[in-house]
């Protein structure tokens, strides 16, 4: 289950981006792309969560949130599932960014992602795909996200379409986890 740390940060995240809506919402005319900008750096996929989520579905997650940080309640599968999201698709972004272009991998080149990996942005979360650099130089559908929900889904010990669910889809029956 996720951490008090990755609790906290979701969090962070949730309110971010409860706040932007609302700016929206009121009309404010500022300029949100730095802050969106660093959301999407931090937690990649937030500003899909950020258009698709519905304003009940945002504030929810953020009540449930603080009701864990406050040891009100446990925490949920959704949010191990998100956190683990953001950490995987960070990890295959920065590694996929390593690779610039490069299409044959052999052990010198998998040796030398793993010393770079630790200069990387994300080092520790990109170094999690080091033998998977083959599949990141050229994913499925050319989409880095379905190798992220493939892994995603076999370390939650479910199917691929209930780890989808889980990151980006609607509360069923008042209830993501």
């Amino acid at each position: 289950m996720a951490s008090k740390n990755e609790i906290a940060a979701l969090l962070r995240k949730y309110e971010e981006i409860l706040r932007l809506r609302r700016l929206a919402a009121a009309g404010d005319v500022g300029d949100p792309r730095r802050a969106m900008a660093a959301l999407a750096l931090e937690f990649p996929g937030a500003l899909r969560e950020a258009d698709a989520l519905p304003l009940s579905e945002l504030e929810h997650r953020v009540g449930a949130l603080r009701d864990v940080q406050r040891a009100l309640a446990p925490s949920a599968l959704w949010m191990d599932a998100i956190t683990r999201f953001h950490a995987l698709t960070r990890g295959a972004l920065c590694a996929k960014a390593w690779l610039r272009g490069r299409r044959t991998f052999d052990e010198e080149a998998t040796r030398a992602f793993t010393l770079d990996a630790t200069t990387l942005c994300y080092g520790t979360d990109a170094n999690a795909w080091k033998d998977d650099l083959a599949r990141l130089a050229n994913p499925p559908r050319g989409r880095v996200t379905d190798l992220v929900f493939e892994r995603l889904a076999s370390q939650l010990g479910i199917e691929l379409e209930e780890a989808k669910r889980l990151v980006f889809g609607h509360r069923v029956h008042g209830a993501l986890d």
